[in-house]
């Protein structure tokens, strides 16, 4: 639970701070000029020590995101009273994807996630949380859970992970997507028909490459485009390789036209 304290009223001279010498650093990019008008309002000081570091975290990237103007000093999140509502909003929202506790008697698996940043961290448990997923953080870092959601674990630490692969690539809008995996699927009906089709063998090399380059977009499972751009590549590897055989391209290409015909 957030423990709430209202602040003094905000002197409209003074330079953006909080009365009594708190200093604030707002997260929120111009809050303080969005805020200047409201001479009499008041500041919020959400108290959250008792909340875990990753729905801290979690928090403070819905807060981000919503691009709500507020600070933070250590575990206590400041907010202006105009914004009160969307704060209170978010905590609700973090609140509710907190999960009920491990089970003692269950039998455990834990994740090792070294090295993963905090912001990926708050995702990872906000869709746990979503999932109804009773998991917590050990001492090494680790994340814990029952044995028995093992498997839809990791489905969604592979799917955080397919999207952070993302990162850098092409980004497609719902139409050229189409446009290109259509393209992609009239290339690999060719090379099934005739292997040495030049046709299909140009549009494979064209169309494959531009696919191994691309982001998943909107619609799509981060894992499930993952694949299919590591088939993409695959088969335009084996073009280009003097030592493939005609039947690797083949079996591949049928493949890959039969994972497309579904999608388009």
């Amino acid at each position: 639970m957030a423990f709430r304290n209202r602040g003094k009223n905000r002197d409209a001279s003074d330079d953006g701070g909080v009365d009594e010498g708190v200093d604030v650093d707002h997260d929120g990019g111009d809050a303080d000029e969005d805020l200047a008008d409201d001479e009499n309002g008041e500041w919020l000081a959400y108290e959250l020590h008792e909340w875990a570091s990753e729905s801290r975290s979690m928090l403070a990237q819905l807060l981000l995101a919503d691009e709500v103007p507020h600070s933070w000093q250590g575990t206590t999140l400041l907010a202006h009273q105009t914004v009160e509502a969307q704060v209170d909003a978010l905590l609700e929202e973090v609140e509710q994807a907190e999960v009920q506790d491990l089970d003692p008697a269950e039998p455990k698996v834990a994740f090792e996630v070294d090295g993963w940043s905090g912001d990926l961290q708050a995702q990872l448990a906000e869709r746990l949380g979503q999932g109804g997923v009773p998991h917590e953080f050990d001492a090494d870092g680790d994340l814990v859970c029952h044995e028995a959601d093992e498997e839809q674990v990791e489905l969604v630490i592979d799917e955080l992970l397919a999207r952070v692969a993302d990162e850098g690539l092409e980004q497609l809008d719902g139409l050229d997507a189409n446009d290109l995996l259509s393209s992609l699927f009239t290339a690999t009906d060719r090379l099934k028909k005739d292997v040495h089709d030049a046709k299909g063998i140009l549009g494979v090399l064209e169309h494959g490459r531009r696919l191994a380059g691309t982001a998943t977009p909107f619609g799509f499972a981060a894992t499930a485009w993952t694949a299919l751009r590591d088939a993409a590549t695959t088969l335009c590897d084996l073009i280009e390789d003097e030592e493939s055989t005609d039947a690797e391209v083949v079996d591949l290409a049928v493949r890959l036209r039969d994972t497309l015909q579904r999608l388009i």
